[in-house]
């Protein structure tokens, strides 16, 4: 999450009117919204910054959706940051492809925003659920290393 609890929504299609379109239909959310036009745009982006979800278009000049995917797959696991492909491209071999390069969700163009908003709550839901435990298990590993050091002392002092 980031500052003030927003959640950060980067949003990467090619044309602007469907960045808008989702930007308008999110925008009373309460999320951060990053609207890129490109893949590369967006891999720049994340060298530096990490979203919470992105919404990815396929069809793209330059990189497109689908290697834009693996690339980010090369740094963040699925259950960290969900990826929903957003595109025009609804024939099956593609949604396979997608969903094999690593995609939480496929939806095909023109988006339902209902849909879209019930599938980004679901993500965002799961990869927090993943975070937390990450905390909780760093936490844990903490009050053992803790309680070690405690215990090492207790041996090496002399009993009184």
């Amino acid at each position: 999450m980031t500052k003030n609890g927003q959640r950060t929504v980067l949003i990467v299609d090619d044309i602007e009117d469907n960045r808008v379109l989702i930007q308008r239909a999110l925008r009373s959310s309460g999320h951060n919204l990053v609207s890129l036009d490109s893949g590369n745009a967006a891999l720049a982006w994340m060298s530096s910054n990490t979203p919470d979800i992105v919404l990815l278009d396929w069809m793209m000049p330059g990189i497109s959706g689908l290697d834009t995917l693996r690339a980010i797959r090369e740094r963040h696991l699925p259950s960290r940051l969900p990826v929903i492909m957003c595109t025009a491209i609804g024939d099956e071999e593609f949604v396979v492809s997608a969903l094999e390069a690593g995609a939480n969700d496929y939806i095909v163009k023109p988006i339902s925003i209902p849909i879209l908003r019930a599938r980004m709550t679901t993500h965002l839901a799961q990869s927090e659920a993943v975070l937390a435990l990450d905390r909780e298990k760093e936490d844990a590993r903490r009050r053992i290393a803790e309680q070690r050091k405690q215990l090492f002392k207790k041996l090496e002092s002399p009993s009184s």
